[in-house]
């Protein structure tokens, strides 16, 4: 009786089997943010890229529903990759970000946890979870597309529903859109 109540169960859990995968920095991984210009730079976009995080996704092929996504990106690994803007500039850009838009010092992590995952399609997931920012905590909605083991994905964020002000210079004649793009390409290890 004990056997079989053990393969039983055996089989149960191998029928929903977590396929548990690393996110880790690579050379053909990329995670980005992109922040639009307003005013006299309407059409330029600050492109962000951060060289630091980890995650886990763990992967449940047969109820995806039930995958699980963690991720954590260190705030000042942030770089600024804009070519329309001198060396110079791109170190007050930085200095911006880390002190002004991430303080940094103080929330030295952006976080990301699923709630939950939906299947659109079965290579296409909305997931949604908590993202936090400067130690506050709002819900975020992630568009992520799945080719074996790598994962693209979308997600808007709003600057203001995290305290945050859109910077401007110039006595505002420049400016910043208030929502962000962020983009990734992510391969999972093992």
């Amino acid at each position: 009786m004990k056997i079989s109540i053990l393969l039983l169960t055996a089989i149960a859990v191998s029928a929903y089997q977590v396929n548990i995968r690393e996110l880790l920095p690579s050379t053909a991984n990329q995670f980005t943010l992109e922040v639009e210009k307003t005013g006299l730079l309407r059409g330029k976009t600050h492109v962000f890229v951060f060289g630091k995080y980890r995650g886990k996704v763990d992967y449940n092929e047969q109820k995806p529903e039930l995958s699980k996504v963690q991720f954590e990106i260190e705030s000042k690994s942030i770089m600024c990759v804009d070519t329309w803007v001198s060396d110079k500039d791109k170190v007050k850009i930085i200095r911006a970000a880390l002190d002004d838009m991430l303080a940094a010092d103080k929330y030295p992590a952006i976080s990301f946890v699923s709630n939950h995952v939906t299947a659109k399609t079965p290579t296409m997931f909305e997931v949604t979870g908590s993202l936090s920012i400067r130690g506050v905590i709002k819900n975020a909605t992630v568009s992520v597309t799945k080719n074996a083991d790598t994962y693209d994905g979308t997600a808007v964020v709003n600057m203001k529903d995290y305290g945050l002000k859109p910077p401007t210079a110039v006595l505002g004649a420049v400016g910043t859109k208030e929502l962000m793009k962020v983009t990734f390409h992510l391969a999972a290890g093992r």
